[in-house]
């Protein structure tokens, strides 16, 4: 996992605010390429570092293809070589008997040796029962699939006394070994269904098999199955997505991904990004008039200097090349007039991979020096606009922020700060459809308090 290089902190005054701003990275990729601050990279950095997994894409081998659907074939050797390295399997003996007629020649001979060898540990049979000569190497496992596969690679057992959680997995064939993975909090237990028929992704084989080796890399997941249904059964004419990374682990979290909401006036920290940008471009420090907009503009929420330094730049042509700066690829900004730029639609992760640029300097163009700037006006917000991410905040912890509230729109972006660290979590919370912005303050501050609850103690 790629960790930022920290700086001691500076200070800087605005509106006599002291901060520590945390030092940029060299880049904000670690062994791969495509799977940069999703749910599961940690697991996956852990499986690549174990050698099992080496990519998607040979020779190159720089992607992992998290979201990609898992193949049998590829299971058995993340299965092993992490079993292998977790202890729970022993090496490989000298000889092996040769089971399967459909692996001989696939991966020059690996397949067959990783087939054999899980079913001599008697892990696996084959794929055409009774006769079990085949191994399927390229079908998928479905999730009922892998929880037999784990248990029986790991080895583990559930007291008989524990109840499973799932309501869809009596008198299933693997009824057992989705109770005994409930046990080991391999699963989100909270849904009260299983889903054993769902195809595995490679990043949630990843996730399942580094806890099953007892790797406690990430903590637990705030956006659990029975939070957000009970959220959406609340508020069904509403729309929530969140996103967070939690820079002292590497790892992500993420509620409702696909959802492309409003951004209000959370618009303003891209028009922040894009005037500091400009500054540092001409090899200048930010003008007095840009700080006359950009104060105000971040602090107080205010409109008019967004429109001054929108227009200022280009309008919409200005900041469509922001968005591809920025790499915002979920970013579709709206308008030139009065505040119909508040009807740009983004994600949640999008948001978020701002902040990590604009105030983190994980990877991204702008310069430390911009990035103080950037720190200063976020930490200096008034404080009837501090509501949102500061939800569940203990003490002592710094937040930056920037909320967007206006009609049906309730959202809160920015980066919770660790007392004594310059690390902590980004987060970004966006709710759209409120009949006024103030009836989704509640829901956004609920969603920031499941993410402190986790992450702030």
């Amino acid at each position: 996992m790629h960790r930022r290089r920290w700086l001691p902190p500076v200070a800087l005054v605005l509106v006599l605010t002291t901060f520590g701003l945390p030092a940029a990275a060299d880049s904000h990729s670690g062994s791969f390429v495509d799977d940069d601050g999703i749910p599961g990279e940690r697991q996956i950095e852990r499986l690549a570092e174990f050698g099992a997994i080496q990519g998607c894409n040979p020779p190159a081998n720089t992607r992992s293809c998290p979201e990609k659907v898992l193949t049998r074939a590829e299971a058995f050797k993340i299965l092993v070589v992490a079993g292998q390295a977790y202890g729970v399997l022993p090496p490989f003996p000298t000889t092996l008997a040769d089971r399967f007629v459909d692996v001989e020649d696939m991966w020059d001979g690996a397949v067959a040796r990783l087939s054999n060898f899980l079913a001599e540990m008697g892990i696996i049979d084959g794929c055409n029962p009774p006769e079990n000569t085949r191994v399927c190497p390229t079908a998928t496992l479905s999730r009922a699939q892998v929880a037999k596969l784990v248990a029986n690679a790991f080895g583990l057992t559930a007291p008989d006394d524990y109840e499973a959680p799932w309501t869809d997995t009596s008198g299933r064939w693997y009824e057992e070994a989705a109770r005994i993975g409930a046990h080991h909090d391999l699963w989100d237990t909270t849904a009260g269904h299983f889903d054993g028929g769902e195809d595995v992704t490679r990043a949630e084989f990843a996730r399942v098999v580094v806890a099953a080796g007892g790797d406690a890399l990430c903590a637990d997941d705030p956006f659990t199955a029975r939070r957000v249904d009970e959220l959406e059964e609340r508020y069904p004419a509403q729309s929530f997505t969140a996103y967070v990374y939690d820079t002292r682990t590497g790892c992500a979290y993420w509620m409702n991904p696909d959802e492309r909401l409003r951004t209000a006036s959370v618009f303003k920290v891209m028009v922040m990004a894009g005037t500091l940008l400009e500054a540092q471009t001409d090899g200048r420090p930010l003008s007095s008039w840009e700080r006359s907009r950009l104060e105000p503009m971040i602090t107080e929420s205010a409109n008019q200097p967004v429109r001054d330094l929108w227009r200022s730049f280009g309008a919409s042509p200005w900041f469509d090349d922001q968005v591809e700066t920025f790499g915002l690829a979920e970013t579709n900004s709206v308008g030139d007039t009065e505040s119909v730029w508040g009807r740009t639609t983004t994600s949640a992760k999008d948001q978020a991979d701002l902040i990590r640029q604009v105030l983190l300097g994980d990877w991204g163009p702008v310069d430390e020096s911009y990035r103080e700037e950037a720190w200063a006006l976020m930490t200096s917000v008034i404080s009837s606009q501090t509501w949102g991410i500061t939800a569940g905040v203990p003490s002592g912890w710094t937040v930056a922020q920037k909320n967007g509230f206006a009609g049906h729109i309730a959202n809160s972006v920015g980066f919770v700060q660790e007392p004594g660290t310059q690390e902590g979590y980004v987060i970004a919370v966006l709710t759209n459809w409120w009949s006024t912005w103030e009836r989704g303050v509640p829901t956004v501050e609920e969603i920031a308090g499941w993410v402190s609850a986790e992450l702030a103690r």
